[in-house]
């Protein structure tokens, strides 16, 4: 019976320079997982992910942790396949909507400065000055009023996702299917998959790193077994959500 395990990557670099590359906190989350994954028999048949840095290091971390438990797991030549359409939006969108929304709107921008004199610090104040801003510029991005140069527009994003969710939530010869993706492919695949109306982006916010939701092949579909699961992450002051 096949399964996918649909997996955030672990927590990025969201104070440095670069966010596409895990922390040290990120690569153990990942090492967890798969050590958790293993020590269970749930060993992958298949590997997804995105092409970003972040996916890649994710799945790398993961199997480190599977060949912690089970050094002898053997991988057939397709066994980890890369898919850009996982892809999260790049970083630039964040930052050219947060340009232009502080030139239009003073309440923006004060936050926007808030933000910025804490985001170094990380805690729960610039967590929620994170996601507050970030709800403002992905509802204007997917209204698509405006749209920077250069910027994906969010209706080919959402194409693409929809894509991807077409493309392996089908029938397979895996039996395990582990896919490494981004929170907001993650929320859209979820509003999918569990026909929901609220808005595309009410999971986003709430995607745990390295957290799994596992769809069960059952019945002529895939139906949704747990969400937003942390088996690996039993201390609650050890999650993190960027």
């Amino acid at each position: 019976m096949s399964v996918i395990y649909l997996i955030r990557h672990g927590q990025a670099n969201s104070t440095g320079e670069d966010y596409d590359l895990l922390t040290d906190k990120g690569k153990e989350q990942a090492f967890a997982l798969g050590k958790y994954m293993a020590s269970n028999g749930d060993f992958p048949d298949k590997i997804i992910s995105g092409t970003m840095r972040r996916h890649k290091e994710t799945a790398e971390f993961f199997m480190k942790g599977i060949c912690s438990v089970h050094s002898n797991q053997k991988a057939e030549p397709d066994f980890h396949s890369f898919d850009a359409n996982w892809n999260e939006f790049p970083s630039e969108l964040w930052k050219k909507y947060a340009e232009h929304l502080s030139g239009t709107r003073p309440e923006f921008q004060r936050s926007l400065l808030q933000f910025s004199k804490v985001r170094l610090k990380g805690g729960v104040r610039s967590a929620a000055l994170f996601f507050k801003l970030t709800e403002e510029i992905l509802a204007v991005w997917r209204k698509g009023d405006f749209t920077p140069p250069g910027i994906e527009t969010f209706a080919n994003f959402q194409s693409r996702v929809d894509l991807a969710c077409e493309t392996y939530f089908q029938p397979s010869n895996s039996e395990r299917t582990f896919i490494f993706t981004s929170g907001t492919p993650i929320s859209l695949t979820l509003k999918k998959m569990l026909r929901q109306d609220e808005d595309v982006f009410t999971w986003m916010p709430w995607i745990w790193n390295s957290s799994v939701s596992m769809f069960r092949w059952v019945r002529g579909r895939y139906i949704p077994v747990s969400l937003n699961f942390l088996p690996h992450i039993p201390d609650k002051g050890a999650r993190t959500l960027y």
